[in-house]
């Protein structure tokens, strides 16, 4: 099996403080406001007096998420240093956070002021609810214009990657998988793990990849080796960090987190190319923190915002932002890195008759409430 350059140089560096990467020491900075009483963040204005006064009056806002809870905190944290707003989460895997939100929302008992997630149709599920209001970005922003969605409700924040992620302390370098049909190898027969398609937009773009890349009988072939099947992310990780399982396609930015804490997990990114799903974020409908949470939005878009992304490893919406890092480590670029994105169009065509195959092939049907 092929060697991997990128793997080399994340397994040795991405302990390096990840939840650290973006912010510094724990002491709060000084938050900037210019003559005008805007709120300055590196020079860029995030919102203007009338907004950031009454943000500051709320002091904080609740960000419903189904992204990564050490990125997520991570991402909260360099916030409140940069703005003196505290930011506080609850984090459930993409579909169970949207049934959620579509429950309280049908009944008036919304809990959320800003909303982060990113499966296309459930996010498209959550604005057709009324459950997004719509926001309007500074011209500031550095994130480009397709970036906003549904006329305003939402916007696409940043792209997520799945890289091949193993346990370094089961599996020698040498027989890694280096590529994606690595993976299908029947040495790993009972020792690979997978996260269950209708799980959210990670594995729906997973999915995508495999069958428009290798076709379907790569899916037949990982289901012949008998994987482990999971509910998130998160468990399939901590299962290989366990030894429970030794490989497999794992999310950069959730993976980045365990690592960090002393997870013998190497992460692979293949040459071939890697998937990559988009997260979308919105202002909640009826928010009792509106303020905050529109100036998190427009944070978010920043320069400053889109760079802290980037340091968790997520590639930011903002093109200009350099590449991802995790620590000391640069992540490659979209160039080198042959970004296979799942854009929103292509996931309302296929992802629902992709899960079905999915589902077919490995077998599956999915635990009852």
């Amino acid at each position: 099996m092929r060697r991997n350059k990128w793997s080399l140089a994340l397994a040795a560096g991405v302990a390096a403080s990840l939840l650290t990467a973006c912010g510094g020491d724990s002491e709060a900075a000084d938050v900037e406001t210019n003559e005008a009483g805007e709120l300055v963040v590196d020079g860029e204005v995030i919102a203007d007096k009338e907004l950031y006064a009454a943000a500051k009056d709320e002091g904080s806002f609740m960000l419903y998420t189904g992204g990564g809870e050490e990125s997520e905190r991570a991402l909260l944290d360099q916030f409140e240093k940069d703005t003196g707003i505290e930011g506080e989460m609850l984090r459930l895997v993409p579909n169970k956070l949207t049934e959620r939100i579509l429950s309280e929302q049908a009944v008036d008992k919304l809990g959320a002021d800003a909303i982060r997630i990113s499966d296309a149709q459930m996010v498209k599920a959550v604005a057709d609810s009324g459950a997004f209001d719509t926001h309007e970005l500074l011209d500031t922003s550095c994130a480009p214009a397709d970036a906003v969605q549904q006329d305003g409700a939402y916007v696409r924040v940043w792209e997520r990657v799945y890289a091949i992620g193993y346990n370094n302390q089961l599996v020698d370098e040498g027989d890694a998988p280096a590529a994606w049909e690595d993976l299908v190898d029947p040495a790993w027969k009972g020792k690979a793990g997978i996260v269950q398609v209708g799980a959210g937009g990670s594995t729906a773009s997973l999915t995508r990849f495999q069958i428009s890349q290798f076709g379907e009988e790569h899916l037949r072939s990982f289901a012949a080796l008998e994987p482990r099947i999971f509910d998130s992310a998160s468990t399939a990780i901590d299962a290989a960090a366990r030894g429970e399982i030794e490989v497999a396609p794992m999310t950069v930015g959730n993976a980045a987190g365990a690592i960090a804490e002393g997870a013998p997990i190497t992460l692979v990114f293949p040459e071939e190319g890697m998937p990559s799903y988009e997260f979308f974020m919105g202002v909640a409908a009826g928010a009792d923190h509106e303020a905050a949470a529109r100036v998190f939005l427009n944070w978010t878009l920043s320069q400053r915002g889109q760079e802290a992304t980037a340091q968790q490893g997520d590639y930011p919406a903002c093109e200009g932002v350099e590449a991802p890092s995790i620590g000391d480590i640069e992540l490659p670029s979209r160039e080198e890195a042959n970004l296979v994105r799942y854009e929103q169009a292509d996931a309302l065509k296929n992802t629902a008759p992709d899960a079905e195959l999915w589902q077919d092939i490995f077998s599956y049907t999915a635990p009852e409430e």
